[in-house]
């Protein structure tokens, strides 16, 4: 059986002690497509924010594992992490063609 490409295990997503998302557990393999799927405001959006390190100022997030091909990305610091986001890992939001891409600096977006 292939090695997983993501493997995250127990994520929460907290704004100090409040859980906002919490036992997020998933398994993605080469080839497989993974859409995640709720309500609004059941946070799929944060928990990929959180995966991207992209979660607003006052979120935090922990993980029993966050492994990207094998790698644990929760050692890693942000300047190692960042090579990875945008090249390796990404997210499609809800809107891609209104949004800024928090990943980006802004003077990359065109006008």
């Amino acid at each position: 059986m292939t090695p997983p490409l993501l493997e995250l295990r127990n994520l929460t997503v907290h704004a100090g002690e409040l859980a906002l998302v919490r036992g997020v557990t998933l398994t993605l393999r080469p080839g497989e497509t993974l859409g995640i799927i709720g309500e609004s405001g059941s946070g799929k959006t944060i928990t990929c924010l959180a995966l991207l390190r992209l979660l607003p100022e006052g979120l935090g997030a922990t993980a029993d594992a966050i492994l990207w091909r094998g790698r644990d990305l929760a050692g890693l610091s942000e300047r190692e992490f960042r090579p990875c986001r945008g090249r390796e890992m990404a997210m499609v939001f809800q809107d891609p063609v209104g949004s800024f891409n928090p990943a980006k600096r802004i003077g990359w977006h065109p006008p």
